[in-house]
Formats: C-alpha cells, sequence, structure tokens
C-alpha cells in the first residue's frame, strides 16, 4: 500500500506495509504537516519557517528547514519531499493525506443521487479520524484555522450521514449518536431536528416535542434567537403526527439462550455469499443447526442492510397457498393467515414488490423443505423486482433457482479419541454447555471425555440429536448414554417443550425428512442402510436397483436423496474424481427399520456379500503389483462396509462368505498395521465351521500371528505349528499366493526348525511374488539366526522382482533389509540409499506401521557418515510423531536419542533417554522381547560411560550395568532368537568389562560379538569407541590377537558361557502373570 500522511489525529505516517513509522520531533512533524496541508504545491520558505516556529525563528532559519528536511528524509524515505527554487514540495497526491481524502469524499457524497453510496462515503470518510485534527500540534498558530475547518465539515458530514440513515429507516441507531452530539453541540439546529426526527419516527413524540422545547429554549436564552423555519417544520409535523414512518429496522430476530459453537467458518461463508449474490441456501439434514446459523449470520448482517432483517418461520405453514401471508404478516404487513382472507402470490408479490422496492434488506425464510416449490417461485419473483433485497433460505433440500448459492451445513467434525484437544473442540464444548444447562454438576473431564466423545461420533456430531442426548442427564449418566445408542430413537425423547413438534424427538426428526421422499427414494434409501461406510454409484446400482427399473433409476434417487440432505455426497481421495455416498448413523439407523420393515433385508445384504466377495477377489492381487496404491485407496474406502459385513457372515454362521472375505482381507491388514485386530477378527472367522480348506488355512495363520502380535503367544505357538503339519496343497503347494507364504511366515512366527527350509521348498512356486517374498524372509530370518551366508544376494533378488511386479511393499521391505546389511559392512552411503528409498516407499503406501523403525535406522545411517546434526534431526521428528502413542516404537526412537546423546558425550541426556526408553518398553506387553533386550544393552552403555567419567561412583555404576546385561542376553536369545541383537548386548558387555579394567577378556567379548552375528559389525559406532579404548590399552596387536580369539569361539559356546541356552533355537515364551513387565524363563 501506498504512504500515507495523516492529520485527522496526532500527525502520523503510515508506511508501506500499513505501521506507523517514527517521523521526529514537534519541530519535524509540524513541518511534515504544513507541506502536507498542500501536497503536490510548493510551500514557501517563510511559510515554512512561520507555520514551524510562529513568531520566534532561529538565528539561520534556512538552514534550519533545510536540517529538518533532511531528517524527514531519513526517517521517510519512501515520501518524495523535494526542493525547490523558493521552497519545497511534497509530492504526493491529495488522497495520500487522510484530511484531503477526507474532503473529497465528503464532496463525492454530496454530489452522489444514490442514497446507499453516499452513506457509504459518509461512512469511509468518518473512519479516517483519530481524534482532533492536528492534536499535538494545536499551539502552533497555523493549526487553528485548519483544525476548525475540518471540524466544521466533519459535523456536517455527520448531520448528512444521520439524515440518510433516518431516510433508510434506521431511527434506534442514529438516535443514540445524535444524542451525544446535540450534547457537545447543544446550539447546532441541525442536530436537534434530526434528533427530533428520529424520536418521532420511533414513536416517541413526547420525547421529541420536549427536545425541541429544549433546542428553542437554549437558542433563546443564549443567542436570542428563534428556531430556523427547518426546526419549527419538523415541530408541527410531529404535533399533527407526519412524521413518522413504517419502520425500516427490520423485525425482531430472537435471541437464543444457548450458546453458539463450532461455525464459524460457516459464518463467514454466509457473510461472504452474501456479499457477493442476493440468495444464498442453507442446506442440510434436520438437526445440523442450519437454523441457529442462520439467525447468527442475521444478526451480524444487520450492520450491512439498512433498511433491517426481517425474519419468516416457515415452519408452521402446511399450506403453500398461506406462503404469500406468513411472509406478508413477519414484514409488518399483516394480513391474517386463513384461506379466506389470505391474497394470492400475484397480489402477495405485489406488495412486497412495493415494500422492498428500494430497500436494502434481508429476508430469511427458515424451514422451506416442505414448500420447496412454492417458495422457489416466490422468491424468484420477489428477488426479480426488488433489486436491493436479499434472501438467506435454510431447507433440507435447495430452491432450485438460478443464481441461488447452496452452503452446506453438516454435522460437527468430532475429534480422534487420541486428539489432545478433543476436549476443547466445538462440539463437545457444545454438548458440554448443554449438558451444563440440564446438570450443573457435570463437566467435561478425563474421567467422562470418552464417553462424551463416543455420543459425539455415534450421533454424528449433529448438534440437535446432541441436545436431545443431554437431556437424558437428568436420569442418566453419560457412560450410560452411550451405551444405550443402539436403541437411540427409544432414548432421545425429551426435547424441548418451545421447539417444533419435529425436533423433539430424535425419530420425529429423521420421520420429517423421510415422509418428504417419494417411493423410489425411499427404495434407495432403505437398501442404502446396508452400507456402514457408504457407497459408490456404480456399488448401489449394483446392490440397491431392481430388475424392472430403468436405465438411471438409482442415479435419479440418489441424487434426490443428496438434495434433500439424507445422503451426503463426498468426494474420494484420488484422481478420478469419484464420489462415496454416505448416510448419517441416524439416518442409516431408520432407513434400517424400514429395510426391515420392507421384509427386504435378506436379500439386500445377499446381494452386498456377493458385491464383498467380489470387490477383494478383484483388489486382492492387485495389492500386491503395479495397481497397489489405486487397491489400498479403493480398501481403505471400503473398510468399514467390509468389515461390518464380515461379522454379519461370522454372526450369521455363514462359515463360506466369511473365511472368504477374512482371507482376502488379511494381506491388507498386514499392510496396514492392523495384525493385532485382524487376529481378533480372524479367530472369529474360524470358529464358524465351513469355507475353502486352502482359504481356511490362511485365515488360520493370520489369525495365529495376529495373536502373537498381541502378546498372545499360549494360544498362537500351538496355533501357527499345527499350520506347519497341514497338507502341502494348502501349504507350500497351495495355489494362493498367500496361503503359500502364510504357511512359511506361521512356521517362522513358532520357532519351528523346518523354517528356512519350507522357504526354500517356495522358490519352485509359479507365483514370482511368492518366490520373492519368501526370499526377503528368508533373508531377514538368516539374519535372526546369525547365518548370513546369501543373505545379500537374496534380498537383492527379491528387491529386483519387486520393483519388475511393481509392489511398493517389497520393495520397502528389502530395501530396508539392505540398508542394516550396508550398514553392518560400514557402507554409510549405501545404508542411506537404501533407507531413504525403504522410508519413502513406506510412506507413500501409509504403512505408519514400519516406517517409524526404518527412520530410526536412517537417523542411524546418517550417524555413520558422521551426520550427527541430521541424525539428531531425523529422531527428533519421530519422537515428536511419536510422543503421544507411546509403546515400542517410541522407545525405539529414545534409545535412538540416547545413542547419538551418548555419542556426543551429553551423558545425563543419554541416560534419560533410556530410561524413558526401557520404561515404555516395559509398559508395553506383548510386545519382542529383543526390544527390551536392545534398550538393556544401551542403557549398559551408557552406565559403563559414566563409571569411566566418574570414578568415584565407577563401583555402583558397573554392579548396576552387569544388573541389567544378565536378563538381556535372555530376551534376545531364548526370548526371541535374534543374534544381532544378542551381538549388541555381547558389546554392550565388552564395554562394561573394559571399563571395570578386563581388557583383555573386553576385546575377546568384541571378537564373540563377530561370532554370535556372524560377520563383524563395522557401523556400531559405540563398539568403535570401545575398541578405541581397548587398543589404548593393549595395543593393536595384542587387541587384534585376542579379538581373532573371540571370533573363533562357536556362537553355541558363546552363548552357553555367558549363561543362556543356545540349543532350540527361537522358543517364544508367553507373557507371565506380572503383565509382561519381564519376559525371560
Amino acid at each position: 500500500m501506498p504512504v500515507r500522511i495523516c492529520l485527522l489525529g496526532p500527525v502520523a505516517v503510515l508506511g508501506e506495509d500499513g505501521q506507523p513509522v517514527d517521523v521526529g520531533g514537534p519541530r519535524a512533524r509540524a513541518l511534515l504537516a504544513r507541506l502536507a496541508v498542500e501536497p503536490g504545491r510548493v510551500v514557501g520558505l517563510d511559510t515554512l519557517i512561520e507555520a514551524v516556529w510562529d513568531a520566534d525563528p532561529p538565528a539561520a532559519p534556512g538552514n534550519a528547514v533545510q536540517a529538518l528536511v533532511s531528517r524527514l528524509r531519513r526517517a521517510l524515505p519512501a515520501v518524495p519531499l523535494r526542493a525547490q527554487a523558493h521552497g519545497y514540495l511534497l509530492d504526493l497526491p491529495a488522497d495520500a493525506v487522510d484530511a484531503g481524502r477526507f474532503e473529497a469524499l465528503v464532496a463525492r457524497a454530496r454530489e452522489d443521487r444514490d442514497p446507499d453510496r453516499a452513506l457509504a462515503l459518509l461512512r469511509e470518510a468518518e473512519q479516517l479520524w483519530r481524534g482532533p485534527a492536528l492534536a499535538d500540534l494545536r499551539d502552533l498558530a497555523f493549526t487553528g484555522p485548519l483544525a476548525a475547518r475540518w471540524d466544521e465539515l466533519r459535523l456536517t458530514a455527520a448531520e448528512q450521514r444521520l439524515g440518510g440513515e433516518l431516510e433508510r429507516g434506521r431511527a434506534a441507531a442514529a438516535l443514540a449518536e445524535l444524542e451525544e452530539l446535540v450534547a457537545a453541540h447543544p446550539l447546532r439546529e441541525p442536530l436537534c431536528l434530526l434528533q427530533v426526527r428520529a424520536l418521532a419516527r420511533l414513536g416517541r413524540s413526547a420525547e421529541a416535542l420536549a427536545a425541541y422545547e429544549r433546542c428553542r429554549d437554549r437558542l433563546a436564552d443564549e443567542l436570542g434567537m428563534d428556531p430556523s423555519a427547518a426546526l419549527q417544520a419538523e415541530h408541527l409535523a410531529v404535533l399533527r403526527g407526519g412524521a413518522s414512518a413504517p419502520p425500516r429496522d427490520g423485525g425482531p430476530l430472537r435471541t437464543p439462550l444457548t450458546s453458539f459453537r463450532g461455525r464459524d467458518g460457516e459464518l463467514e461463508a454466509v457473510a461472504g455469499l452474501l456479499d457477493g449474490g442476493r440468495l444464498v441456501t442453507l442446506l442440510g439434514p434436520g438437526g445440523a443447526g442450519k437454523t441457529r446459523l442462520a439467525l447468527e449470520a442475521a444478526h451480524r448482517r444487520r450492520a450491512d442492510v439498512p433498511d433491517g432483517v426481517w425474519w419468516v418461520e416457515l415452519a408452521p405453514v402446511a399450506d403453500a397457498r398461506l406462503l404469500p401471508a406468513a411472509v406478508l404478516s413477519a414484514v409488518g404487513q399483516r394480513e391474517g393467515t386463513s384461506l379466506e382472507r389470505v391474497p394470492t402470490l400475484v397480489e402477495a408479490s405485489a406488495r412486497l414488490q412495493e415494500t422492498f422496492a428500494d430497500r436494502r434488506a434481508l429476508l430469511v425464510l427458515d424451514n422451506c423443505e416442505h414448500l420447496v416449490a412454492a417458495v422457489a417461485a416466490f422468491t424468484d419473483d420477489l428477488l426479480g423486482h426488488c433489486p436491493r433485497l436479499q434472501v438467506l433460505t435454510t431447507s433440507r433440500e435447495p430452491l432450485g433457482i438460478p443464481g441461488e448459492a447452496v452452503l452446506p451445513v453438516g454435522p460437527l467434525e468430532v475429534p480422534a479419541a487420541d486428539d489432545e484437544a478433543a476436549a476443547g473442540s466445538p462440539v463437545v464444548q457444545l454438548f458440554a454447555d448443554r449438558a451444563a444447562a440440564v446438570r450443573p454438576d457435570f463437566a467435561v473431564t478425563p474421567a467422562t471425555l470418552p464417553a462424551v466423545l463416543e455420543v459425539c461420533r455415534r450421533l454424528d456430531g449433529m448438534p440437535l440429536a446432541l441436545e436431545l442426548a443431554a437431556a437424558r442427564l437428568r436420569t442418566l449418566g453419560i457412560g450410560q448414554i452411550a451405551a444405550r445408542l443402539d436403541d437411540r430413537f427409544s432414548l432421545l425423547t425429551g426435547g424441548s417443550r418451545v421447539a417444533l413438534p419435529r425436533h423433539q424427538t430424535l425419530r420425529a426428526v429423521v420421520e420429517w425428512s423421510w415422509e418428504a421422499l417419494d417411493e423410489r427414494e425411499q427404495e434407495v434409501a432403505r437398501r442404502l442402510s446396508v452400507f456402514a461406510g457408504g457407497a459408490t454409484l456404480d456399488t448401489a446400482e449394483q446392490v440397491c436397483g431392481d430388475p424392472g427399473w430403468g436405465t438411471g433409476a438409482v442415479l435419479d434417487a440418489i441424487t434426490g436423496l443428496v438434495e434433500k440432505s439424507m445422503l451426503l455426497a463426498v468426494a474420494e481421495d484420488g484422481q478420478d474424481g469419484g464420489v462415496r455416498y454416505r448416510m448419517l448413523e441416524t439416518i442409516r439407523a431408520y432407513a434400517g427399520e424400514q429395510l426391515t420393515a420392507a421384509g427386504e433385508r435378506s436379500r439386500v445384504e445377499a446381494a452386498q456379500t456377493a458385491w464383498c466377495l467380489q470387490l477383494v477377489d478383484e483388489l486382492d492381487p492387485q495389492l500386491r503389483g503395479t495397481g497397489q496404491l489405486a487397491a489400498l485407496q479403493r480398501m481403505h474406502a471400503e473398510h468399514d462396509g467390509l468389515l461390518a459385513v464380515l461379522q454379519r457372515c461370522v454372526a450369521a454362521g455363514d462359515g463360506e462368505a466369511a473365511v472368504h472375505l477374512g482371507a482376502r482381507l488379511s494381506w491388507y491388514w498386514l499392510l496396514t498395521g492392523r495384525q493385532v485386530a485382524a487376529g481378533r477378527w480372524l479367530t472369529e472367522v474360524i470358529s464358524v465351521p465351513g469355507g475353502s480348506p486352502a482359504l481356511r488355512a490362511m485365515c488360520e495363520a493370520f489369525s495365529a500371528m495376529g495373536r502373537a502380535e498381541g502378546g498372545d503367544w499360549q494360544s498362537a505357538v500351538p496355533a501357527l505349528r499345527a499350520i506347519g503339519d497341514l497338507p502341502p496343497e494348502r501349504t507350500y503347494r497351495s495355489t494362493e499366493p498367500l496361503g503359500a507364504l502364510a504357511w512359511a511366515i506361521a512356521m517362522v512366527f513358532s520357532g519351528d526348525f523346518r523354517s528356512l527350509e519350507a522357504l526354500l521348498l517356495l522358490e519352485g512356486h509359479p507365483d514370482r511374488w511368492v518366490v520373492a517374498a519368501a526370499r526377503a524372509i528368508r533373508a531377514q530370518l538368516a539374519e535372526n539366526l546369525g547365518e548370513l551366508h546369501g543373505m545379500a544376494e537374496d534380498l537383492r533378488e527379491a528387491h529386483a522382482e519387486f520393483v519388475r511386479l511393481g509392489d511398493r511393499w517389497g520393495r520397502s521391505f528389502t530395501a530396508a533389509a539392505l540398508g542394516g546389511l550396508s550398514s553392518v559392512d560400514g557402507d554409510a552411503a549405501g545404508a542411506i540409499g537404501w533407507l531413504t528409498e525403504a522410508v519413502e516407499l513406506s510412506e507413500e503406501l501409509g504403512t505408519t506401521d514400519d516406517t517409524p523403525m526404518m527412520r530410526i535406522r536412517l537417523a542411524m545411517a546418517y550417524a555413520l557418515a558422521g551426520d550427527l546434526v541430521r541424525a539428531d534431526a531425523e529422531v527428533a521428528q519421530v519422537l515428536a510423531e511419536l510422543s503421544r502413542d507411546g509403546g515400542l516404537h517410541l522407545a525405539g526412537a529414545e534409545a535412538a536419542a540416547g545413542a547419538f546423546a551418548l555419542l556426543a558425550g551429553r551423558l545425563d541426556d543419554a541416560e534419560r533417554w533410556h530410561r524413558l526408553a526401557l520404561e515404555h518398553v516395559r509398559a508395553t506387553s506383548g510386545g519382542p522381547p529383543q526390544i527390551e533386550a536392545m534398550v538393556l544393552a544401551g542403557t549398559t552403555g551408557v552406565l559403563a560411560a559414566r563409571a569411566e567419567r566418574e570414578p568415584a561412583a565407577a563401583s555402583d555404576l558397573i554392579t548396576e550395568a552387569y544388573r541389567l546385561l544378565e536378563p538381556a542376553l535372555r530376551l534376545a536369545v531364548e526370548g526371541a532368537g535374534d543374534m544381532p541383537v544378542a551381538a549388541n548386548v555381547v558389546l554392550a558387555r565388552a564395554a562394561v568389562v573394559g571399563v571395570d579394567g578386563d581388557h583383555e577378556q573386553a576385546a575377546r567379548l568384541l571378537g564373540m560379538a563377530t561370532a554370535v552375528r556372524g560377520r563383524r559389525d563395522l557401523g556400531d559406532l559405540g563398539a568403535r569407541v570401545t575398541e578405541q579404548r581397548l587398543r589404548a590399552a593393549l595395543g593393536d596387536p595384542e587387541f587384534d590377537r585376542l579379538r581373532a580369539a573371540g571370533e573363533a569361539v562357536p556362537r553355541d559356546e558363546v552363548l552357553a558361557g555367558l549363561g543362556v541356552d543356545p540349543t532350540g533355537g527361537w522358543r517364544p515364551v508367553p507373557v507371565p502373570a506380572d503383565g509382561g513387565q519381564t519376559r525371560r524363563r
């Protein structure tokens, strides 16, 4: 914005950014003000000297002016102040000075014949004033005449504006201002005249006459004058009763007794639509809060419509022929509402056209849906004849006329249960407000919040439904209300006695809309009720149609349901611009009742089940190829509905369909981190007899794996081992790709010695994805067992195959493993490259379950490359994202943060992070035991470093380190069979033993760690530090000899020598009765 010079108040300058600029002292401000009085004209030097110093100029006034000009130029580089032959010029346009702009606006208002435009110009002009003109320079002679002229012009402008306000019917607002002005200027006749007129227009004739008498007395006493002819004429008009005019401030608007929550965005949208158009419809289902939103918008709009806001309630109008009478009555043209006296639509329109012909007003028509055709014709005609009128309507169906702007009013957003801001969300605050009105002792606390959120979610965040639920707090607790919402229509019946009948119960709210549907719309709506997660048009046509219906019948019905706010049309993610149609849960519950009553439920549910089976058969193979992202996206959209159908089939004992659906959903659940939940769902599935043997085997395998992931090893391990004994046609020879792979994974999970053999059997499988997945899993298992020969080759071949197949999950899985191998080899760049690919692919897939640990490993690769800053930043970001969730991923990030702090020498931070990690691991029951082993190993490393730095405390620190190491190796070996983790524990032991003074044994332990892992870990920075200390203590030759001796010890001997059972491989141990605080034999 351009620079502004401000004289209407203290002298000020606003820079190009709109912020005040420090001009300097009073003389600099005086010089600037005198130049700004005549912008664009040369002001003589003598005039400037007189203005700044009055009659007491300095000895060299010309030099003094020049010095002031220089200061102004430094302070205001953007203000062009030019020296001329005999003075100075402020080279700015007149409207860059507020006084000049004020005069111009007032002059334009006087000449403008459009009263609304003139009023707008006068309001803009008056807003330029910030106080008395030149307020900080009033002691200078030149300011007096200028301030007096501008003050007079300001009063004249105010009189013109207030006269215009009275003519536009805004007497009440004008009177308050006039009374202040008359008190300040009691002898100013134009103000007294306007005060008398305003009082008369408001029907306060006695007060108008008294105001006239006061003015007349003051004029006579102080000036010896009689009132002017104009004032006397106004007095006579009041005496004759001719000064009043029809009210133009609009009709009364109700002031609600309850709070208004959560619609700030919609309020702004209403204002924006009315600023740009003349007809706005608030569209939404019953109980969404359309009327309340319209009322709030109307209150806020009053200041923008000089001729007022008029509210028309149409809900009581049952006959379209009574519409004109209702509108006429609301705007003060009372004609009654009986059919005998009601004017015709044409007559009513003519009268309303006359009323609103020259008025800038807002007409609000509330609850139009049952009269929508009549309201549409009426509104179209009225707006066509009243060019300054605006109309705001509320309806469950749009009017459907040209120029209508439709603003959807949906439910309030319900936050997730784990959202830290949930208690302060608008929907929760709305419920809390309504609840407190019923039960003053009710409050949303950490104890009540989960039930409040459940009520809000089950009732779709619909304000009216929440009010009805809050009313039940008179007799029920919030938990009881949440538990009884399955029978919501019987529960929510206690609405306000002053509410419309259709708003007094939840059933009445829905019935009102249901009865407005035609027969075909009702048929489609009740059939759509079987879709828990909504449906696309194709799905609806397949499941909800009827053979006898013509083409497009379902589309037409859905269009009607959307327009009547019985369906929400939600744009789906993706590039095809698809739309999903979803019912609010309350509407779906009602439509479900109608489906049962119509005797159609069995047929429609059977059609839906058939459609679901067809869909999962189509999508499941795509989850493992180039169509993976699109298939995932579709599965995400359909998952709630598919799960509901699965559970319905289980409840109905339909094993064939349940097993089919469960098997086809299993890989999707694994990809999206739902293994534990899948374990529960699939356990229910396999409890029902029936179904394909091959698909049932898949369900059994993924069920057991899910239970194992959730910590239920006691039931999972026997089930996993039983799967290993199934016949070949249901396992490695299965024609189902996931059946073959699930068999092998089940054996790995169970700790069966045949795992590697099983994975090798899959080399001959005809499905290349199965072969690639088997190689990837075989490589991971080999690493766990410390058998690293051929691991890199398996991973590279699997990765290449996944690239050819287009499977991002496989690429991410193998890239992460290859990154780990590169790190062990000390190849930081390779590790960063592979792990970056793994993270990017995992994030692209949205498989958030694996991503955090991949990013932690990437941070470790940055540390290996010497970039501790980036490593810290990566871990800090993971910590920030996981801090709310807790669990094992958070523990892994905390342990990584501790490791980096240890490398940087920040031992207090390192110990704090490791202690936090240990606390989170032990608080998470059922997790992999090797995670606790890793954290214990890291903690002992910190204790060893502290012991070296703090000799006085070394003995206690070393004792504690040995105490932590004792269970760590058992957890890694006997609990998980994880040799890399076991090797890390041995490395931690080497660090402790070295600090304890036994350098020879510490060097041997470094070598033994290599024997356990199967190769030397060149990427372990902690091990490098330990090695450097031992080389310094022993010398290079002796250290190398001792380490080589340790490397030569067989793995089993190393482990046995350290007190753990190396035989039997992985033997998962059930979580003990203490809740999983420890996981050891």
